[in-house]
């Protein structure tokens, strides 16, 4: 298995399908409905490669309106690892424009 590389195109790409993941696992409620929707047009906002800033934030502010418990940690984990991980992409496009 090929190493990925933090901070890359691959590594959002790979958070993104965890958080996707997680977001699979949570109950029929209709925040959990909500929480699927806007990982759904983030994972929409990435492959256009627009910027999924306000979208994490929502989608940040959904997730904290869950039921305290371990899925609700992981998705808040995973998700602030995808945020450092798009913010090391763009400062690395930054420095190379």
């Amino acid at each position: 298995m090929d190493a990925v590389i933090p901070g890359s195109a691959d590594a959002v790409k790979q958070l993104y399908s965890t958080v996707q993941r997680y977001a699979g696992w949570l109950d029929r409620e209709r925040t959990a409905k909500m929480v699927r929707a806007d990982v759904q047009a983030l994972g929409i906002a990435i492959d256009a490669s627009a910027d999924p800033t306000a979208l994490l934030q929502t989608l940040e502010t959904k997730i904290a309106r869950l039921p305290g418990g371990e899925l609700r940690k992981m998705l808040r984990t995973a998700v602030g690892q995808m945020r450092r991980a798009l913010g090391e992409l763009s400062a690395a496009a930054s420095r190379g424009a």
